[in-house]
């Protein structure tokens, strides 16, 4: 074994979310608990990490001539990380590779001899946790015998593929120290003065859950595992003080202890206290009702969570037991909708299209359903992505269930990331197109049904004319947003429905999952808030709202078209839209504002009689004097400031409503 200083480099390449950059807590881990256990610790020498995309030459300069190199991997980085140790094998051959990550297949699925086969620069892939692993590997550091070193797959000398047993996963993290009250982040941050920070942090490890398509429990399936109360307050502290803005949790099921709530409490106190951080967004516990209610509610009423996410991803009981999730309570969610919507508390609701024993008549009529339930904030559309070490990735689950799919770009939301970077490495991901019980052409109409329902419901372009309509009529919300998407006699709802059917054939095509524009921010928009761009800059505004009114009054009866008439107008009035800064007064029949904020709550003895009234619409509390503004500040930002929509109030009891269409704005409209 050497005794010389062994240089370490290491990459977590994050992507970029406004201009800010996780701190790279995977990486920085596994030198802390490397400084923390070594025989020697003097003997390591790490650079600091490489954290986000930079060009593949600048990344190979940074670390070719270091003797070991770390990398972290998953679906985000995993093109450029194989290019990097690619480059580096030919400018340095005895370069010491380590591969590690999400994105390191495993050996239960058969993908690891295959994953080394196909990129043979490979010393050593490490599975599952990493710590004891890589301190293994270093410690016996030039030698490449991995015979007694745990959780790893390597090719031998003589070309044969190895695989070593895991460890059991860690019960305790007293060894463990953390990377951030250790210093280990302190030379990255020193080095860049101008990064405003992110920062990744774990409280516990593990998932009892085994849901098929994630790579989180199906990869775990453990208990969970704490890290001690005073590691996690001494955490806090370290990011107020260094005034990190945003946490995201990393623990699965946050709310799961009964400790959950003393941590949300300290974050709040911090708030308060130093101003930081401003968000601590947590994944929620999938049952535990009561206990997530209170958690969730603190961290709403406390300004760290702008919303809560009830991760349903279908209602349908054959899917959930094919995804493994029926074992999560469906009663739980619309219980804890109930109660944080009578707490005004914004919740969003999150659906996977496409999964395996979903058809397009059961997601289309599950949406439906939960909109009826309540959910009249947001549904969360996600494209079902199928990811390395999830169980729905082995050949026996994909064959059960005629999964295929299509490479695609892996493109945020309102991400500036080009299809095509400058040094040519792409990132993609592989998106379900089709199942067994779900032809391709029916997964287009799905995309472009979440399309629209997300453009006429949930950008509150129509809200209040179809939550009145469903409410008279009885018409459910699916056969509203069909009847948008059949329409063909109509020039800006044709327009419309072909924007999403158009885009939903270009992602069965492996095109990007959202729709980029040049001159729009240079940005990639969710295909909803991009067809509301289009008829806004068109021009085309009130003629869509003359034709939604004729849509719409082929749902009521004669009685109930007056009622509709002003649903509407008021609406289409609400509607933020650049150039204008002159407040108006509306003239209605109904008093529809009081009757919108009595269905949103739920409440069924709800009075239509004629009320004659004047709405004061507030069109100059924000200035929006250009395209560009509108776009960031309305579209973009507006699912999460209110924006969408002007403030109001009527003169049918102004303090009452006044109060009532505020709390609107924000149970309505905020979004994290």
């Amino acid at each position: 074994m050497s005794s010389k200083v062994v240089n370490i480099g290491s990459t977590q390449i994050n992507n970029g979310f406004s201009g800010q950059y996780y701190l790279p807590y995977s990486v920085g881990i596994l030198q802390s608990f490397i400084k923390h256990n070594a025989k020697d610790p003097s003997k390591y020498n790490f650079q600091n990490p490489i954290y986000k995309r930079e060009l593949l030459h600048e990344c190979v300069d940074k670390l070719k001539d270091q003797d070991v190199v770390l990398l972290s991997t998953y679906v985000w980085n995993i093109n450029i990380s194989l290019a990097i140790g690619k480059e580096l094998r030919k400018i340095n051959p005895d370069i010491y590779l380590i591969y590690g990550g999400p994105s390191v297949p495993d050996n239960v699925s058969g993908n690891a001899e295959e994953f080394l086969r196909s990129n043979d620069f490979i010393d050593v892939i490490v599975h599952q946790e990493g710590e004891r692993t890589i301190l293994n590997l270093l410690e016996i550091y030039p030698s490449k015998n991995f015979d007694e070193v745990p959780n790893i797959s390597w090719i031998d000398k003589h070309g044969k593929y190895r695989n070593n047993k895991n460890l059991p996963r860690m019960r305790d993290f007293e060894n463990v120290p953390s990377p951030y009250l250790t210093g280990v982040f302190d030379g990255l941050i020193k080095e860049n003065p101008n990064e405003r920070w992110l920062a990744s942090w774990e409280t516990n490890r593990g998932c009892p859950f085994s849901c098929a398509f994630c790579d989180w429990g199906s990869a775990t399936a453990s208990k969970v595992t704490r890290m001690h109360l005073d590691r996690i307050y001494q955490e806090l502290d370290w990011f107020s003080k260094n005034k990190v803005e945003f946490i995201f949790c990393c623990d699965a099921n946050f709310g799961i202890l009964p400790r959950d709530y003393d941590i949300a409490k300290r974050a709040a106190e911090n708030k308060e206290k130093y101003g930081y951080p401003k968000v601590l967004s947590v994944q929620n516990t999938k049952n535990a009702r009561e206990r997530a209610y209170k958690v969730q509610k603190l961290l709403a009423e406390t300004g760290l969570s702008k919303g809560v996410t009830l991760a349903m991803q279908s209602v349908n009981p054959h899917t959930l037991e094919a995804i493994k999730r029926d074992n999560v309570s469906i009663e739980d969610y619309a219980a804890l909708q109930r109660m944080f919507a009578k707490d005004n508390i914004p919740t969003y609701t999150e659906f996977i299209l496409a999964l395996p024993g979903d058809s397009y008549d059961d997601f289309a009529g599950g949406v439906s359903d939960v909109i009826a339930s309540g959910q009249h904030n947001r549904i969360q559309f996600n494209n079902l992505s199928i990811l390395p070490n999830a169980e729905m990735n082995s050949a026996d689950y994909k064959e059960k269930y005629k999964i295929k799919t299509v490479g695609a770009p892996i493109v945020n939301v309102h991400g500036s990331l080009d299809e095509t970077p400058a040094d040519g490495v792409k990132e993609e991901q592989l998106l379900v197109v089709e199942t067994s019980t779900l032809p391709r052409e029916d997964w287009i109409k799905m995309r472009s049904y979440a399309s629209m329902a997300e453009f006429l419901y949930f950008n509150k372009i129509l809200q209040i004319p179809m939550l009145i309509c469903h409410h008279l009529e009885k018409k459910s919300f699916r056969s509203m947003f069909e009847y948008f998407m059949g329409v063909n006699d109509k020039k800006i709802l044709s327009k419309i429905s072909k924007i999403f059917y158009d885009h939903s054939i270009k992602i069965t095509e492996g095109k990007s999952e959202f729709i980029y524009r040049e001159g729009w921010l240079d940005i990639y928009w969710p295909p909803g808030e991009y067809a509301y761009i289009e008829i806004s800059k068109s021009n085309e505004l009130k003629q869509f709202y003359d034709e939604a009114n004729s849509v719409l009054n082929d749902f009521v009866k004669n009685e109930f078209k007056p009622i509709i008439n002003d649903a509407i107008t008021l609406n289409q009035n609400l509607m933020r839209q650049p150039f204008i800064d002159k407040d108006i007064e509306i003239k209605l029949n109904y008093d529809i504002l009081n009757i919108y904020k009595k269905l949103v709550r739920g409440e069924k003895n709800i009075d239509f009689s004629p009320k004659s009234n004047t709405v004061c619409i507030n069109r100059s509390d924000i200035k929006v004097d250009n395209w560009e503004k509108w776009m960031q500040e309305v579209i973009w930002y507006g699912h999460r400031s209110g924006a969408y929509l002007y403030k109001c109030e009527s003169d049918i009891d102004n303090q009452k409503v006044e109060l009532a269409t505020k709390d609107l704005a924000e149970s309505l409209n905020l979004s994290n």
